[in-house]
């Protein structure tokens, strides 16, 4: 379905027919040698290790010796291993907020059903489940990121002997061992003029190696005058420090439309995308300039929450849009715009048993996430009282969550997946050379 994808990427050839297992046991020189043929023939093991599946296969299969070590940490192995094998979606976390109270709820995490995952996962999946936020006051905690098993919380935690206290944490919820770390003071700038002021933070995998970049974008906004939309943007740029402190960057400034109310900013690449109206607008970290992408042409925008964007690979983004029709349109933007799929919802909505729903209904909405890969597997919907995820690769529709009396309202949902790449043991010299080399 999309561009370098494994909907039209060619799937790996077959490996060459070897030679049978003997019966007779003379014959075992000759099966060894067969063996010893194909396994160690970097091209067809790699062949052979295409075929794993699941990532936790892969760090078993580094374990037998050096050279498989060393054939499947290759960085050209895992970009391929990845195309046709995506990391899996262990379950994500929901953020509600309750009748009772206007703040949003501590968010908690969902599972994905079990029949939905391998057995394998099990234990990665109890994991995900027995990590706790409860440190955080119920009331008021978010999450800013969630990226590889790297999630940026914000919140009010400590006790009422200590005092509380609201910090920015980042926590490693499949890595506990880890512990949570607090990040220093984040810089505050005064904008002269501005009659609003926006903050967010961003993270950035350097080099898909599970090494993050922390950035914080500051913004003021300033209206240009009255009856006009169009906001005067003032930008910072800082960067977290290897020494722990925070390191101004850049800065830039333009005469953009108004934006969307709550929007998340996107990163990808050197650049960070906001949604406005009726433009994606781009700020180079590297020029230290504002650009703007107008949207596809024919497109019509209804409401706020029928649009969200995603990142595509490492330079591009995907938009995704859901029109009064309940039609999922899926675009991609590499330079220009590309329309890579539309989705009849209304049919999808009869294999869940919601025959009869229609734009007419309660209005479906996309969910704002923190993240939904770089070959965009999934996207969320709102729908009703219920939350659903569209596997794009499967064209399949599926119901994952709905709110209870206590919920009242599903405002966000963080999908949590698995860790991409692999963490593979250290090798140390020659260590593993003894089962092989």
């Amino acid at each position: 379905m999309y561009p370098v994808s494994p909907a039209t990427a060619s799937p790996p050839s077959p490996p060459p027919t070897t030679v049978a297992s003997p019966t007779d046991g003379k014959a075992q020189p000759q099966f060894a040698d067969a063996v010893s043929m194909v396994l160690d023939n970097d091209d067809l093991l790699l062949e052979i290790m295409i075929r794993l599946g699941l990532p936790t296969n892969i760090v078993r299969a580094i374990l037998v010796c050096k050279r498989w070590f060393l054939v499947a940490s290759d960085p050209l192995f895992l970009r391929w291993f990845r195309l046709f094998h995506p990391p899996r979606l262990l379950g994500f976390y929901v953020a509600t907020r309750s009748a009772t109270s206007p703040a949003l709820l501590r968010p908690r995490f969902v599972p994905m059903p079990p029949d939905q995952l391998p057995q394998e996962l099990a234990a990665a999946v109890r994991m995900a489940e027995s990590y706790s936020l409860d440190a955080y006051d119920e009331d008021m905690t978010c999450i800013y990121d969630l990226q590889n098993d790297t999630m940026l919380v914000s919140g009010f935690s400590g006790n009422h002997t200590d005092g509380k206290r609201c910090a920015i944490e980042v926590h490693w919820p499949m890595s506990p061992h880890r512990g949570v770390v607090a990040l220093p003071v984040i810089p505050y700038d005064q904008f002269d003029g501005t009659s609003g002021t926006a903050a967010h933070f961003l993270m950035k995998d350097e080099g898909g190696r599970n090494r993050l970049a922390y950035i914080w974008l500051s913004m003021g906004l300033l209206f240009k005058g009255k009856g006009e939309y169009s906001l005067k943007y003032k930008a910072h740029i800082y960067v977290l420090q290897e020494d722990g402190q925070w390191r101004f960057r850049s800065s830039a400034a333009a005469v953009l439309p108004p934006p969307k109310s709550n929007s998340r900013p996107l990163l990808v690449g050197t650049k960070i995308y906001l949604e406005h109206t009726t433009s994606i607008v781009a700020l180079d970290l590297k020029t230290s300039s504002f650009s703007t992408i107008p949207l596809p042409e024919g497109m019509e925008r209804y409401n706020y929450e029928d649009m969200i964007l995603s990142a595509a690979y490492d330079s591009g983004i995907f938009l995704i849009h859901l029109d009064v029709d309940l039609k999922l349109c899926i675009w991609l933007h590499n330079g220009n715009w590309h329309l890579l799929d539309v989705v009849n919802l209304p049919e999808m909505f009869e294999t869940l048993g919601m025959t009869g729903w229609t734009a007419d209904n309660e209005p479906a909405t996309l969910l704002q996430t923190t993240q939904m890969g770089d070959f965009l597997e999934f996207v969320f919907l709102k729908l009703g009282q219920c939350a659903l995820c569209y596997d794009t690769r499967r064209r399949v529709l599926r119901k994952v969550y709905e709110v209870t009396q206590e919920d009242q309202t599903l405002e966000h949902l963080h999908p949590f997946m698995m860790t991409w790449p692999p963490k593979f043991p250290a090798l140390k010299g020659d260590c593993l050379a003894r089962n092989g080399s």
